[in-house]
């Protein structure tokens, strides 16, 4: 049986730790830190560390804001005035915003367009992006509403050209490249699961699709650790799993008192805490829309994870 994870009704102020704490490894379930370090978003979203700078970020997509946290923990808030998928860290410090109406470069002062793609739709948003192994930015679209006609689409951009690679999508969310770069997972969510593809890390070309992983529930976003096994946000489930994508067996499960879990990533100078999102919207109270920070017996894979115009 689930365990429940106790609320703090109080809101005090940030960070909270939220005690008696446990992750489900298999039967067996062990103690473990998490903490609440941010909170209050509408759909927080896109969590990613760059350990050049230590510094860790996130959007809200629906509030338009992307957020870093320095080693400080000063948090600073850059609003973009549209809909903000994701944002890439780049090694200038400025961050690639995937935006509703296209890529630009977010700054400390100002937005500059870098492109929009020729197949972006009126009914389409910008959703969750990563970068490849070797600086590529892979990132999708999603439609903002449903019914007949409406899709997403998956696009890689290099810094010079702008290419949809997948089309007739539902919610193209998560995606990480194996350890040795040859295997690229993706996930749509409304398939509830993760695909690989062969990936060729010289000309960003993928192929031959296969489903590695099928859960139960909506798959949202993902990252990689050390051992080559993938973290997948759980959507609606309140947690995120630890999946092995050889064979499919889901080996951990580490919950969170928020329904709509949305992403996640390593974090810290080992990489050894995972950043977990989730969304807010239409709950009033509780930690829905908070931050949280767990400690799991794992670290990340390495790599900046930063767009680098090739």
């Amino acid at each position: 049986a689930r365990r429940q994870i106790p609320v703090p009704v109080d809101r005090r102020p940030l960070p909270i730790k939220i005690a008696d704490y446990e992750v489900e490894y298999g039967d067996v379930f062990r103690r473990a830190d998490l903490s609440v370090t941010a909170g209050g978003y509408l759909l927080a979203e896109g969590p990613a560390y760059d350990p050049e700078r230590n510094v860790l970020s996130w959007v809200d997509i629906k509030g338009c804001t992307l957020y870093r946290r320095d080693a400080s923990g000063t948090v600073r808030a850059t609003q973009v005035g549209q809909y903000l998928g994701a944002a890439l860290p780049m090694e200038n410090g400025e961050y690639l915003g995937v935006m509703t109406t296209g890529l630009y470069v977010i700054g400390e002062e100002r937005l500059r367009l870098l492109c929009r793609p020729e197949e972006l739709r009126d009914f389409q948003r910008a959703n969750d992006a990563k970068a490849d192994p070797c600086g590529r930015a892979w990132f999708g679209t999603m439609p903002l509403f449903s019914g007949p006609g409406m899709y997403g689409d998956l696009y890689c951009y290099d810094g010079k050209r702008c290419r949809r690679v997948l089309t007739g999508l539902g919610i193209p969310n998560g995606m990480a490249w194996s350890l040795d770069g040859k295997t690229m997972y993706f996930i749509d969510t409304l398939t509830r699961g993760v695909d690989a593809f062969d990936y060729d890390l010289r000309s960003g070309e993928i192929g031959n699709r296969r489903r590695v992983i099928g859960v139960e529930g909506l798959p949202d976003g993902m990252c990689i650790d050390r051992d080559g096994m993938l973290w997948v946000a759980l959507w609606g489930s309140g947690c995120v799993g630890r999946f092995d994508p050889s064979n499919g067996r889901q080996l951990a499960r580490v919950p969170v008192p928020a329904k709509n879990v949305s992403s996640c990533c390593f974090a810290g100078e080992h990489l050894e805490r995972l950043v977990i999102t989730t969304s807010g919207e239409g709950f009033a109270d509780g930690l829905d829309g908070s931050l949280f920070i767990a400690d799991v017996e794992t670290c990340g894979a390495a790599g900046n994870g930063c767009f680098k115009p090739l």
